[in-house]
C-alpha cells in the first residue's frame, strides 16, 4: 500500500516535469520587452502648439524674376495620436502682416511693382496697405490652414520613444483660407519626432516635402494700391517679376502641452 501511495504522489510532482512546447517562430517584428515602450507610443491624443520660428516660405516666380520671401507662424495647435495619424486635426495661423519679401537681388531695384519696398507691395496686394480701413485690413491679416485628415502615411504610427527616430511621409488634407476666399488643399508632409532630453515635452518636426501651388486670381490678390484699390496698369508692369501663383513650403515645429492643459 506504501508503495502505492508513493508512487501516486510521485506522479502528481511530475506533472510539471513534462517538456513544454516550443515557443511559435515569430516573423513579425514585435515589441522586445515592456520596458522599451515609451509612454507617448501607448498614449491617447495629445495637444500640440507650434512653437517660434514656425514660418512659411512661398515664392512667385514670373518670366523675369522669381519674388520669394516668408511669413511668420503665428498661432495654432495641433491633436496629434501618435497610434493612429489619420486621425490628426490642426488648425494654423499665419501673421501676414509680417510677411517679407527676400532681399536677395532676385527682383532688380526699380523693377514696376507698383512702388515702394518690395515687402510693402506684396502686403499691398493683400490687402494689407497703410491706408486700408482697419476693419476691412483686419479680415486679411491671417492666412488659415485647417487640417482636417492625414492620408496614405508612410507609417502607421509616429514612436517617439524609439532608440533611432524615423520620419513618416503622408498626405495633409484640409481648407486654406487667403485673402478672404476658402479652397481645399491636399500637401505632401515629412513628420519627425525630435530628440528631446528626459522629462521635456515631446517635440515634432513637419515639413513640407513638395510645393503648394496656389493661385493667385482665385483669392482676388492682385496689384493694389495703398488703400486696397484695384490697380490693373500695375498688375500688368508687375507680369514680368509676379507670376499667376504662388508656390507654398512650410517648416513647422510643434511641442507638446502639458498634459491636463486645455
Amino acid at each position: 500500500m506504501k508503495l502505492v501511495t508513493l508512487a501516486f504522489f510521485a506522479l502528481l510532482t511530475c506533472g510539471g516535469c513534462s517538456k513544454k512546447a516550443p515557443a511559435p517562430h515569430r516573423t513579425e517584428p514585435w515589441l522586445a520587452s515592456p520596458s522599451a515602450s515609451h509612454g507617448p507610443l501607448a498614449s491617447a491624443p495629445r495637444s500640440f502648439h507650434f512653437v517660434p520660428g514656425s514660418s512659411v516660405r512661398f515664392s512667385v516666380p514670373g518670366r523675369k524674376a522669381k519674388v520669394s520671401g516668408r511669413a511668420p507662424v503665428s498661432a495654432g495647435s495641433l491633436r496629434l495620436d501618435p497610434l493612429d495619424l489619420k486621425s490628426a486635426s490642426a488648425s494654423l495661423g499665419v501673421d501676414l502682416t509680417k510677411l517679407s519679401i527676400d532681399d536677395d537681388g532676385a527682383v532688380p531695384e526699380g523693377a514696376p511693382l507698383g512702388g515702394g519696398s518690395p515687402s510693402v507691395v506684396a502686403r499691398q496686394w493683400l490687402e494689407l496697405g497703410a491706408d486700408v480701413p482697419p476693419e476691412r485690413r483686419a479680415g486679411f491679416t491671417t492666412a488659415r490652414f485647417e487640417l482636417a485628415s492625414v492620408d496614405n502615411p508612410q507609417l502607421p504610427l509616429l514612436n517617439f520613444g524609439a532608440a533611432r527616430l524615423h520620419s513618416v511621409r503622408a498626405t495633409a488634407v484640409g481648407t486654406l483660407l487667403l485673402h478672404g476666399f476658402k479652397e481645399p488643399i491636399r500637401v505632401d508632409v515629412l513628420l519627425e519626432p525630435q530628440k528631446t532630453p528626459p522629462g521635456a515635452p515631446l517635440r515634432l518636426s513637419i515639413r513640407s516635402s513638395g510645393a503648394l501651388v496656389v493661385a493667385l486670381a482665385p483669392h482676388d490678390i492682385s496689384a493694389r494700391t495703398a488703400a486696397g484699390i484695384v490697380d490693373a496698369p500695375a498688375m500688368a508692369r508687375a507680369s514680368d517679376w509676379v507670376g499667376k501663383s504662388a508656390r507654398v513650403e512650410f517648416e513647422l515645429l510643434a511641442e507638446a502641452d502639458t498634459l491636463g492643459a486645455k
